[in-house]
């Protein structure tokens, strides 16, 4: 797998370049978004307990408050952890899944001092989370 180091904004600044940046690897959910190095929005909440049933709608939300569409993304990058089973389990899942059906790049990144730096992926390539620890899965209990 060839993975790019970048910053967001790197390369050509005649083309505009559109980021969303998901970080669901704790209960603070963090949907951004750049237009190149600069910061357009950003959105926090406790993601705990709502999370699956509120990113999609957060991530729709902060698009048309910015009158972005979808199709004007050229990069998803999301947090690959270490963070929770759950949040990164969701969070990484909607990040493969946008690139993917919209054909679009897709990256793991953090965001430190207010900067997204990245590492972008091959293209046909997924994100798989790096979770805190290893799963305990425990055989089913007989009723």
């Amino acid at each position: 797998m060839k993975i790019q180091e970048k910053s967001a904004g790197e390369g050509d600044d005649r083309v505009k370049k559109i980021i969303l940046y998901l970080d669901t690897a704790s209960d603070e959910t963090v949907v951004v978004l750049f237009d190149g190095d600069n910061l357009l929005a950003e959105k926090n909440w406790n993601g705990y307990g709502d999370l699956s049933e509120r990113l999609l709608m957060e991530i729709d939300l902060i698009l048309s408050e910015n009158n972005i569409k979808k199709t004007e993304l050229s990069l998803i990058a999301v947090n690959d952890g270490p963070g929770s089973y759950t949040g990164l389990r969701i969070g990484v899942t909607c990040a493969n899944f946008l690139a993917w059906s919209l054909g679009i790049a897709l990256a793991t990144g953090k965001i430190e001092n207010g900067k997204l730096s990245f590492a972008e992926l091959e293209k046909n390539h997924f994100v798989l989370p790096k979770y805190l620890r290893e799963a305990h899965i425990t055989a089913p209990k007989k009723k």
